[in-house]
């Protein structure tokens, strides 16, 4: 993998995990409906994960 395409990924995989971390908080806000209902602690934990792949990609 070149060098160019391991920054993407990584950036990606970390804004991909970083939003599913902000997902999580925006549902005690009893204002916004987000449309679904995905199992929160999953989201949360798959967050992470993408999230530190993407910083070992870096």
């Amino acid at each position: 993998m070149d060098k160019a395409t391991k920054t993407q990924l990584s950036i990606g995989l970390f804004v991909i995990g970083f939003a599913m971390l902000f997902v999580q908080d925006l549902k005690r806000l009893d204002t916004i409906n987000l449309g679904f209902s995905w199992p929160f602690a999953i989201m949360f934990y798959l967050g992470l994960i993408f999230m530190a792949i993407g910083y070992y990609l870096k």
